[in-house]
């Protein structure tokens, strides 16, 4: 402009007419340089400057300056509440209002909130478009952010601004708790089958083992088994058996015999410990399991489940995705709110429904009548998180996540999960299935009480072949009760052995049966010796006494009460 002036300032017709074009690019120049930021800033921010809005801990920053924020709210328990009862903010509450009273001292920001959809007050869609999702630049605005419990998702954030989540999620898939049956056999559910083969194996071999180590049929010298090699095969699996029941009557008497007795009564022990324990929880936990697990078998039924899914909520896109990404079908029955999703499965019209994992937490442990009507199953899945909304043109996102930031670090956010009971806060379900409640044994969880097991009846049979062959070199390990002798050799010489005199009289039959053989045994030796005394006086002074004399004469020193009925039955 200077420059058009100076050729002003000369006579030539050329150099004026140089002048005046100058001076109109000067002033185009000027009027653009003023005009454009102008109307930039005007487009760009809706909301205040971001210069302005810096986030101060505890409020101490410039923050909004005590600006006003209208938001719009989702209604959806236990994050937004609305008591119709009261009027203006004193009618919300929950888990996200009283994030947004924390918000106030964080940011020096005032909340206006109202429902943003009297007529579908769950959607989560209704929110985000009054703060312009679906709305182009210069499109009055109603709310300055869209709150509840809105999912950030990758389409959203196309249309809106979000701020950093405030609250970390995954869907719960709810399913009805399935009528109870009686099972007749439900006191074989602590164990799996395989298992139960395993123990009756396991006892099997022992009795095979204790027949081959104790049986007198087969040369044992003392044993607690019946005679007769059939009646002591018996007698040694029911010896085997009856450690489980504890019933045991019965004792291995070499050393072999008491190696596998220690492995057998160690297993044992710990069956019976593993069953008690487990069969508590079958016999008390009257509900059965249901038919769906997770919800994989929902997605790999081929539309065989049939699901109920709210509208207007981010179920929709979410199934859009399965189908399209990865070719799953579903039979969806949809409904206007999440509750009656619920009501659906309770009253048996569809399988199961999913929602957010909170928002079932304080469904079935605050709200729901019958605790024992719905559960869930599975893990959560389909991760997502909670984020406020702002419009595309609004970069208040940044500082508020700031202030979300800060509020986490300071722990605010977990203390408000406690007070709603949920996240890892939930409370305990008061009604769980049987597989939920307690699992079968397995006989993997049990290989390595087998392997202990087998390794004593190794050692078993290894002291036993040791002992069978000192016996027969005629030193035996264990061996028997001196003999009985008589203090004179002749016709009445050495004894069987004790031991042998046992095995003998077991193979009679039962413990009365051989007191009485016993008895009599001593009754007819005792009438035996009276004849002999009787020949012995008549013939006591000749030269060739017969030589039960000898005997005779001993007998008759013993006391009277040591003969008949008042001698003392003979130990075995």
């Amino acid at each position: 402009l200077g420059g058009a002036c100076c050729q002003l300032h000369r006579s030539s017709p050329h150099a004026m007419a140089v002048a005046m074009k100058r001076a109109v690019l000067a002033v185009v120049l000027f009027l653009a340089a003023c005009v454009v930021p102008a109307v930039c800033s005007t487009t760009i921010y809706q909301g205040s400057p971001l210069s302005n809005v810096t986030h101060g801990v505890g409020g101490t920053g410039v923050g909004f300056d005590g600006e006003t924020h209208r938001v719009a709210l989702q209604v959806i328990a236990p994050f937004v509440f609305e008591d119709t009862s009261k009027t203006g903010n004193d009618a919300f509450t929950g888990f996200t209002i009283d994030m947004f009273k924390l918000l106030e001292g964080e940011l020096n920001v005032k909340f206006e909130f109202f429902v943003a959809d009297e007529a579908e007050r769950e959607s989560s869609a209704k929110p985000l478009d009054l703060v312009g999702a679906d709305k182009v630049a210069g499109d009055p605005l109603e709310a300055h952010i869209a709150a509840g419990a809105i999912h950030i998702t990758a389409d959203r954030a196309r249309s809106v601004n979000f701020a950093i989540p405030y609250y970390f999620l995954g869907y719960s898939l709810v399913v009805a708790v399935p009528v109870a049956t009686p099972n007749p056999l439900t006191f074989l559910l602590p164990f799996d089958a395989l298992l139960w083969a395993g123990i009756i194996i396991e006892m099997v071999i022992v009795g095979i083992v204790f027949f081959i180590m104790e049986s007198p049929s087969l040369g044992a010298q003392e044993s607690d088994l019946v005679g007769g090699k059939a009646g002591s095969l018996a007698d040694a699996l029911y010896f085997s058996i009856s450690a489980l029941t504890c019933t045991l009557d019965k004792a291995p008497k070499s050393w072999g015999g008491k190696m596998v007795m220690l492995g057998h009564g160690w297993f044992m022990l710990i069956i019976i410990s593993a069953y008690t324990a487990n069969l508590a929880s079958f016999l008390t936990t009257t509900n059965q399991a249901p038919t769906i697990t997770s919800f994989a078998d929902v997605a790999a039924s081929g539309g065989q489940y049939k699901l109920a899914l709210p509208k207007g909520q981010s179920h929709e896109a979410f199934i859009s995705f399965e189908e399209g990404h990865y070719g799953y079908k579903f039979s969806i029955v949809w409904k206007d709110t999440w509750e009656q999703c619920m009501d659906a499965v309770r009253s048996g019209e569809v399988d199961a429904t999913f929602e957010d994992e909170p928002v079932v937490q304080y469904y079935l442990s605050q709200t729901i009548n019958d605790t024992c009507a719905l559960q869930t199953v599975g893990s959560t899945f389909s991760p997502v998180g909670y984020g406020l909304g702002f419009s595309s043109s609004n970069a208040d996102f940044i500082p508020y996540s700031q202030a979300v930031v800060h509020l986490q670090e300071l722990g605010e956010l977990t203390k408000l999960a406690k007070t709603y009971s949920i996240g890892a806060n939930a409370a305990a379900p008061a009604c769980v299935s049987a597989s939920a409640a307690s699992g079968s044994f397995f006989i993997e969880e049990m290989w390595g009480l087998i392997g202990m097991t087998a390794c004593f009846i190794g050692i078993g049979m290894l002291i036993f072949a040791v002992e069978k062959f000192a016996a027969s070199r005629g030193s035996p390990i264990s061996p028997d009760p001196p003999a009985v002798t008589s203090t004179r050799s002749g016709k009445f010489g050495k004894s069987p052995s004790a031991s042998r005199q046992a095995s003998e009289l077991a193979s009679m039959g039962g413990g009365d049966a051989i007191e009485r053989y016993i008895r009599a045994g001593v009754e007819a030796g005792v009438e035996q010796a009276m004849k002999m005394r009787a020949a012995d006086t008549s013939s006591s002074s000749g030269a060739g006494a017969p030589p039960g004399g000898v005997v005779a004469a001993e007998l008759m020193s013993m006391p009277p009460a040591s003969f008949g009925t008042a001698h003392p039955p003979v130990p075995v």
